[in-house]
């Protein structure tokens, strides 16, 4: 215990602010900040506490409390803080859905988002502690309560005031006109009956507050700002996001029946004892910008580019599978068969003494010495060896920025990508445009990160195909037989252009077919079949290089707009794999 009175009161306060949630709730102690520049090196610019998801810590700003005369609410203040570490938001996965939740109720002020979400699980955290506990929650607000207020602060006093049944006026600044208590009522009920199912109740919350946000943003987040200790909760954090939200219909509190006046007298759903989200059914998936700006309104340090790299691999984690394999002979222990004759010359090492001295006869070398005889089984099962990956994705104009929106091949060649890392393969993977735009992993990696970087990069010119690469790569046979698998659309024609040498396309595609020892897939989004006649001589020249194509052994999978990419890439791995799993297990057959 410290030496400083009020440091030791604040620390035997934690203890008790820790047994009103749980007998066995664990934290570890504050993190005490007695001056600014503790303060702000920790983040606290405003508010005087602040939570931290991601190392479960609360900090505590004691100068900013003795000047706001908050010394004698340890317990309160302590004990809210520890409510959103266990109750909302609980955990980094669902701060981040309640910020996406809040984000899609409140069009056009989508910033405004981490404000909302605070003010929404304060309620929820100071209800429970002032019906559940010995905290005087209204004290804190009775020392905040300004002289002339916002009427987004109004609102918000008037809902706590109506939750805990006080006088009008008691926190609140002045009387709200008859609009306004209707909606303090709808926020009062969002409160009590979606205590449980909080993630819904939030929507409900954004949507009531919209108004109020739209008519002053800057007032709001200047009245809110002591307020403010969960801004940067996920300061720290380095996972992933979320790429999916549950099923939640964007409704104003005053059109959900659920909180009607004919459900005033059913039984109240506030206690966070069992509160989680409620099992809903997969709801709208976020697109990669969504993505990354529900990051960074929670306080995620995260570039653009990492914000994408993890969206893809989360969005392909429901549909991994093994990648293809080719089935090469096993390698089987000898067996020891029995001996003969060791001569002089033979190799010393294969002496077997035993063997000798057990025949009894004195040891005369290339009379009575004995090397043991081996063979080998060849009836085992063949193991797998796996195909490496060579993966060429189109990033032309007639792509999608994978960086804004979703793209599909960019979702199918990460599938593909992490199947074949996973399976124990290389990869390389080239994304490409335009001349001299061409962006390639360092030859064929093991590196997961280095080759999603590649994929969700984007340069949206021209079209022609990386000759060069290819050239290159297939100059010579593959040691390990390869997976060659292109991305794109009429556009891989021009790979039947001169490279810079002025070599023939026509002939780099042939010899990368000879030499990659697997196959070429060609996966092309095509207005229409490779042998129908088309009515302009641009796409019919397209269509007869591509027809080449075809002619020398690219096996071609024409899909029809670019989401069924993703089809196809599950498709491939798992008809791949099964094939080699099913050769396999005809050979272990007597």
């Amino acid at each position: 215990m410290s030496a400083d009175p009020q440091l030791a009161h604040w620390q035997a306060q934690w203890q008790q602010a820790l047994l009103l949630w749980s007998d066995h709730l664990q934290l570890q102690e504050p993190l005490w900040l007695f001056d600014v520049e503790a303060a702000e090196a920790a983040g606290l610019t405003e508010s005087f506490a602040a939570i931290r998801l991601t190392s479960q810590r609360v900090m505590v700003n004691l100068q900013e409390i003795t000047e706001r005369g908050l010394d004698d609410y340890a317990l309160e203040v302590l004990a809210h803080e520890i409510g959103h570490h266990v109750y909302a938001p609980a955990n980094m996965t669902q701060h981040l859905q309640l910020l996406a939740v809040i984000r899609q109720s409140l069009p056009g002020s989508e910033q405004l988002a981490p404000l909302v979400a605070n003010l929404y699980t304060d309620l929820l955290i100071n209800h429970h502690l002032q019906r559940h506990t010995p905290c005087q929650m209204e004290a804190i607000y009775l020392h905040l309560k300004p002289a002339s207020a916002t009427p987004l602060w109004q609102l918000y006093m008037r809902i706590y005031e109506r939750l805990w049944q006080l006088p009008p006026e008691t926190l609140a600044s002045a009387p709200l006109g008859n609009s306004e208590e209707g909606d303090a009522w709808l926020g009062s009920r969002i409160i009590k009956v979606y205590g449980k199912d909080w993630l819904t109740g939030a929507s409900r919350f954004a949507t009531l507050l919209l108004r109020y946000l739209q008519d002053d943003e800057q007032a709001a987040n200047d009245a809110f700002g002591v307020l403010a200790d969960t801004a940067d909760a996920g300061n720290g954090h380095t996972g992933t996001g979320v790429p999916s939200l549950p099923a939640i219909d964007v409704l104003h509190p005053s059109q959900d029946p659920e909180l009607s006046e004919q459900t005033l007298g059913a039984p109240a759903t506030d206690s966070p004892c069992d509160a989680v989200a409620a099992k809903r059914s997969p709801g709208q998936s976020l697109e990669p910008q969504e993505y990354y700006e529900v990051l960074r309104a929670a306080g995620v340090d995260i570039s653009r580019h990492d914000a994408t790299v993890n969206y893809y691999r989360d969005a392909v984690r429901p549909y991994l599978l093994p990648f293809p394999a080719k089935s090469t002979p096993a390698p089987s222990e000898p067996e020891r068969e029995g001996t003969t004759l060791w001569e002089p010359g033979d190799d010393p090492g294969e002496l077997d003494w035993f063997a000798t001295l057990l025949a009894g006869a004195d040891p005369i070398p290339g009379v009575t010495t004995h090397k043991a005889v081996y063979s080998v089984d060849t009836s085992e099962q063949p193991r797998q060896q796996v195909c490496d990956l060579d993966l060429y994705v189109d990033s032309s104009g007639s792509m999608p920025n994978p960086q804004y929106q979703l793209s599909y091949p960019a979702l199918a060649g990460v599938l593909l990508c992490i199947s074949a890392l996973r399976a124990g393969a290389q990869v390389q993977v080239t994304l490409w445009s335009g001349p001299r735009q061409c962006l390639s992993t360092d030859g064929f990696i093991r590196d997961e990160a280095g080759a999603l970087r590649v994929l969700t990069g984007f340069f949206g010119g021209s079209t022609s195909f990386p000759l060069k690469l290819l050239r290159e790569t297939y100059d010579q046979p593959r040691q390990t037989p390869t997976q060659v698998v292109v991305l794109s659309d009429d556009g891989v024609s021009s790979m039947f252009s001169d490279d810079e040498r002025g070599t023939a396309g026509a002939e780099i595609s042939a010899r990368t077919l000879r030499h990659c020892g697997g196959a070429g897939h060609w996966v092309l989004d095509l207005p229409m079949e490779l042998d129908s006649q088309t009515g302009h001589a641009w796409l019919q020249d397209a269509y007869e290089k591509m027809r080449l194509g075809r002619d020398q052994g690219w096996q071609v999978h024409r899909v029809n707009g670019l989401e069924p990419m993703l089809s196809f890439a599950r498709h491939f791995a798992r008809q791949y794999y099964q094939a080699s799993a099913s050769t396999s297990q005809r050979a272990a057959r007597p």
